[in-house]
């Protein structure tokens, strides 16, 4: 019987998503037309600049204090063990398949992250709500704390895939390279297009003097460190989910902050709650947009 009640509790949310994503596949067929391709895209980046960025910094906010983040330890050593164990899963995948080597990079990010994403931000709180929840405790705890838990691991998601994932996609990718001796550079041919690169083997930029003039160590770094805060891959890391998190650890753990935003008598609490009801239209979005891209040429 408790195996029969436990079955019971995990189905309800994942049937409450797999409703939601029924819905948006059938608004994204050509009967309705609702969420075609241009309002996928519109829709994915409101989710992505605007609701996700307020659910997260509105989760943490309110869950995480500085108490509260020395708990949470385990969960970034979780995630790195999780993406090691993947990625040498991934390795092992590509060497006994033998896919084309350009791939090899999408095979190995695909195995190291496959269980990270948005699903557990959608599980999680429809979990909570269920009577005797695995969780226990009052629904709206369980799912303030459901929610900081898949916030912190959404943002630390982000931080891995474009600081490693995004670097191996990028170097199997780029895997067609010839050297050529003369004038010491090399030609990268990726995507059929090619061009000239200036050799350099540390990766610095290339500095130009007449031979007289002595480049000072200063003027180095401060050209290494313009190219580091120029590069994409910095760009995308504090995409704006992490600069939520971010703004959401701050305003948890300082405590005259925290009173200024969240609390029945914080002076500021109006904008805690405009962000949080933004941020509550995160979760259906992105479920509604996880159905429309199921549809296939046959159904439209």
């Amino acid at each position: 019987m408790d195996i029969f009640r436990l079955f019971i509790i995990s189905l309800m949310p994942v049937l409450k998503v797999l409703l939601v994503i029924i819905a948006g596949l059938i608004l994204a067929t050509q009967r309705f037309d609702l969420l075609g391709c241009d309002a996928r895209r519109h829709l994915n980046n409101m989710v992505f600049y605007v609701f996700y960025p307020a659910l997260i910094g509105c989760s943490l906010a309110d869950t995480m204090t500085l108490e509260g983040l020395a708990d949470l330890w385990f969960l970034p050593v979780n995630v790195l063990i999780t993406c090691v164990i993947g990625s040498i899963l991934g390795w092992i995948l590509v060497i006994v398949t033998k896919p084309p080597r350009h791939l090899w990079g999408l095979v190995i990010s695909c195995t190291s992250a496959a269980n990270l994403g948005n699903m557990l931000l959608i599980i999680l709180p429809a979990l909570c709500e269920e009577k005797n929840n695995p969780f226990g405790g009052v629904a709206s705890t369980c799912s303030a704390n459901g929610k900081a838990y898949a916030s912190l691991s959404l943002a630390i998601q982000i931080i891995y895939i474009w600081s490693v994932l995004y670097f191996l996609l990028r170097m199997y990718a780029n895997n067609e390279v010839k050297e050529t001796n003369s004038n010491n550079s090399i030609i990268v041919a990726a995507n059929g297009c090619t061009r000239d690169v200036l050799h350099d083997p540390v990766g610095l930029p290339q500095i130009h003097n007449d031979g007289n003039q002595k480049v000072s160590t200063t003027v180095k770094f401060k050209q290494l460190f313009m190219k580091i805060m120029r590069s994409e891959s910095l760009r995308k890391i504090f995409a704006p989910a992490t600069i939520a998190a971010i703004v959401g650890f701050l305003i948890g753990i300082a405590t005259p902050i925290r009173k200024t935003f969240i609390g029945d008598n914080a002076p500021l609490r109006v904008i805690y709650s405009a962000t949080e009801l933004i941020g509550n239209a995160g979760i259906p979005s992105i479920t509604l947009i996880v159905g429309a891209n199921l549809l296939k040429g046959t159904f439209q």
